[in-house]
């Protein structure tokens, strides 16, 4: 009878965690159900309100906690330009009800419902929880840009009209998260805001499609950068009375095995928009300690300063600061001997984060300059708002500048604004002796360009 007995007591052992495996794929299904189900409680729960940012925070990360393969929808980010001027013109509660007329023009143009809020008081989101094709997304913004732009009337008789950017991203495998999303519709932003005003940017989709020709370029990027094929060039900055070297720029080239010398713009916006931007940034700093370092045993008593520019998605990394004090501490370079060329002057004004950044390398001892200054910088009270060592004056500027006396007016008065803030003036694009002419006669004291000589290699450079 015992021997039966731990036969049955052995079968019974083995039924019930026979049972238990059979139940645990049911038990993680159940799991899962009640998560997804808390997640669409927490969206419904969201959406029974007002939208406001928060709100739309919240209903976001959401979706993305939610997703599956099946999973599409898009943002669509808009940026009123003025905003602040015309709430002081308007008021507050005439310039409210405008927004609301552009949500609700908004709201008609999509085939089925989406969700739109004043995410602050100068933009506006849009969800669009629906697939579309990159064409769909075209149409849709140029709609959008369309109605918008429509008059708003006000009070008295008078009309408010709005000009507006706009950021567009979808979900993808480059906008997986909630950060990456917003990420890239902020970089969408900048880049329309390039093009002038009423313009939009989508951040690009094709990427995300590895069948598409921009997906195939973006694996020959890669693998030309672990083939070693991505070098520095160096464009000389020079004292413009003197004709001393001040420095160099560094200018980011692929060596192509069959194309020759390949310029950055045909693939810097691949890298951008895919992110590896960062580490591509993170390899040509180095790169370019370890030139300064070449450099000053060479040529001990050349005091020069290198520089580089930062690409709008490097000055939104929270690891960026630690990544410049990680690769300056192997190379013990003077920071002092470095400047960091920041492009999107306009970035510093909406996202902390750049700011952040910005102000800590400072800190560290690096030199702040501001690349491509044009006329619409026209106002220097950001730049008192900023530790700027560096302004270069964009090449059309300075042409602007020969042309009209309101822009060689400016220029007089940031000449006279950097003076008194110690701050120095690099005139870009100079290609001949008249253009030096000029700027030397503005009291400009570096100068860059073709002039002077070509971006080339270290070893065809005289230093």
């Amino acid at each position: 009878m015992s021997f039966l007995s731990e036969i049955s007591s052995g079968v019974a052992i083995f039924l019930t965690v026979f049972a238990i495996l059979l139940a645990a794929p049911a038990i993680w299904l159940l799991i899962r159900g009640i998560l997804r189900d808390r997640a669409k409680f927490a969206e419904n729960k969201v959406l029974g309100g007002a939208l406001n940012k928060s709100t739309f925070d919240t209903f976001l990360k959401a979706r993305f906690q939610s997703a599956t393969k099946r999973t599409h929808f898009t943002v669509f980010y808009l940026e009123i330009n003025e905003a602040k001027n015309m709430k002081a013109s308007f008021g507050d509660a005439q310039y409210g009800n405008a927004i609301k007329e552009m949500i609700g023009r908004i709201e008609k143009i999509f085939p089925s419902a989406v969700k739109v809020c004043q995410y602050e008081y100068d933009t506006v989101a849009v969800f669009a929880d629906q697939e579309f094709t990159p064409q769909e997304v075209e149409d849709l913004a140029s709609f959008i840009l369309i109605e918008v732009k429509k008059p708003y009337q006000m009070a008295g008789g008078l009309q408010l009209e709005m000009d507006v950017n706009m950021g567009i991203a979808s979900y993808n495998n480059f906008n997986s998260t909630f950060e990456q999303l917003w990420q890239n519709i902020e970089l969408a932003l900048i880049v329309s805001k390039r093009a002038g005003v009423n313009q939009y940017t989508v951040h690009s989709a094709e990427l995300n499609n590895q069948e598409s020709e921009e997906y195939q370029y973006y694996e020959e990027i890669k693998d030309a950068m672990e083939a070693g094929e991505f070098t520095l060039y160096y464009q000389p900055i020079v004292d413009v009375l003197t004709g001393e070297n001040f420095g160099f720029e560094s200018l980011l080239r692929w060596n192509h095995r069959t194309l020759g010398v390949v310029p950055p713009g045909q693939f810097l916006n691949v890298l951008e928009q895919s992110g590896d931007i960062v580490w591509v940034g993170n390899w040509a700093f180095e790169q370019l300690l370890k030139q300064r370092v070449e450099w000053a045993q060479r040529f001990p008593d050349k005091k020069l300063v290198l520089s580089m520019n930062l690409s709008p998605k490097q000055l939104m990394s929270d690891k960026l600061f630690d990544d410049m004090r990680r690769i300056q501490r192997k190379y013990r370079v003077d920071p002092a001997e470095i400047c960091i060329e920041v492009v999107e002057f306009a970035m510093f004004d909406k996202m902390s984060i750049v700011k952040e950044n910005i102000d800590r390398i400072h800190k560290m001892g690096y030199k702040i300059a501001i690349d491509d200054y044009g006329l619409e910088m026209n106002t220097l009270s950001m730049l008192q708002e900023i530790n700027v060592d560096i302004i270069k004056l964009d090449r059309k500027f300075i042409m602007r500048a020969q042309e009209d006396t309101l822009s060689s007016g400016l220029v007089g008065t940031l000449t006279s604004f950097a003076k008194e803030k110690d701050i120095l003036i690099v005139a870009e694009g100079i290609e001949d002796e008249y253009v030096l002419d000029f700027v030397k006669n503005l009291g400009i004291p570096l100068g860059q360009g073709y002039f002077f000589a070509k971006p080339s290699s270290p070893k065809e450079l005289i230093i």
